[in-house]
C-alpha cells in the first residue's frame, strides 16, 4: 500500500463529502495605532514643518507636487524616537513571522517625511531593496486621500470574480484603500505596489496638509555574529537600530 493510500485511508467518514478551503500565498499587511500619538505628533509635526521651511526644494521620488524630505530622517535627533517605535513594531512582526530574532535585528536604512498640499499625490510605485516599508500618518484632514494597495498577482486581476450578493471576503479582493488615520503605522512588503490619492482637502494653510512619514525596514545580523557583508544604507547616511543607536555609513 502506498504512502498516499495510507493517508487517504486516515480520512474519516465524517470528513468525506465536506468542502474544505485553505488560504495560501497571502499578502500580509500589518498596522499599529501607537500610544500617546497626539502629544508625539505635535512635536514631530512642528519639526517636519520647520524642516520643510528650511529645505523647500526637498527631493522627488514618487511624489507629485508634494514635498518629500531627504531620506536621512532616522538619523536626525527629533525623529529617533519615532524610528525606534517603527522598529519595535518590526520586531513584533518578525516574531510573528518566525524570524530568528536571536541572530537578527530590524534596522531602518532610510526614512522621510511627506507633506502634501491640495492636489499632491504619490504615483504607483514599490520600494526596491528592502523587506518592509511603512507609512505613518501625523495629520489627515477630510478628503486628503487614501493609500491604495493592489493585488500583486497580475493574472488574478485579469479574471474578475462573478458578482456576489455580499461584499467579497478580503482574500478575493483586487485592491484595498486604507484610511489615513493619524497615529497609525501601516507596514507592508516593500514589493507591494501602492499609490496615494490626491489631497482634495479644502482647508486653508497648514491645516489642509496631509502629513505622513515613510520608512524602509530590513533585518540584519546582530553585531558579533559572523555574516556576509551587509549592504549600505542607500544615500541616507546610515541606519537606526531598535535601541536608538545611529550608525553612520562609511
Amino acid at each position: 500500500m502506498s504512502f498516499y493510500q495510507k493517508q487517504s485511508d486516515k480520512i474519516g467518514i465524517e470528513q468525506r463529502g465536506k468542502v474544505l478551503s485553505e488560504i495560501w500565498f497571502p499578502t500580509i499587511l500589518h498596522f499599529c495605532d501607537i500610544n500617546d500619538y497626539e502629544n508625539l505628533n505635535k512635536t514631530w509635526l512642528r519639526e517636519i514643518l520647520k524642516w520643510r521651511t528650511n529645505d523647500q526644494k526637498g527631493i522627488v521620488r514618487s511624489n507629485a507636487r508634494g514635498w518629500h524630505s531627504a531620506v536621512d530622517m532616522h538619523m536626525r535627533k527629533p525623529f529617533i524616537n519615532m524610528g525606534v517605535e517603527f522598529l519595535r513594531i518590526s520586531n513584533i512582526i518578525g516574531e510573528r513571522c518566525k524570524y530568528n530574532l536571536e541572530k537578527l535585528e530590524p534596522i531602518i536604512d532610510n526614512m522621510w517625511a511627506n507633506v502634501s498640499q491640495y492636489g499632491a499625490h504619490n504615483r504607483n510605485h514599490t520600494h526596491p531593496g528592502s523587506l518592509y516599508s511603512l507609512v505613518y500618518y501625523l495629520q489627515s484632514p477630510d478628503d486628503c486621500g487614501q493609500i491604495w494597495f493592489t493585488d500583486p498577482r497580475p493574472a488574478a486581476i485579469a479574471v474578475q470574480q462573478p458578482l456576489i450578493k455580499q461584499q467579497r471576503p478580503r482574500e478575493l479582493m483586487n485592491d484595498v484603500y486604507w484610511a489615513p488615520m493619524p497615529g497609525r503605522v501601516i507596514m507592508f512588503p516593500s514589493w507591494l505596489h501602492h499609490e496615494v490619492e490626491p489631497n482634495l482637502s479644502e482647508l486653508k494653510g497648514n491645516k489642509g496638509l496631509r502629513i505622513s512619514v515613510s520608512a524602509n525596514i530590513s533585518f540584519r545580523y546582530k553585531e558579533g555574529i559572523k555574516h556576509k557583508e551587509e549592504r549600505k544604507g542607500h544615500d541616507a547616511k546610515g541606519i537606526l537600530t531598535a535601541d536608538g543607536t545611529t550608525i553612520k555609513s562609511e
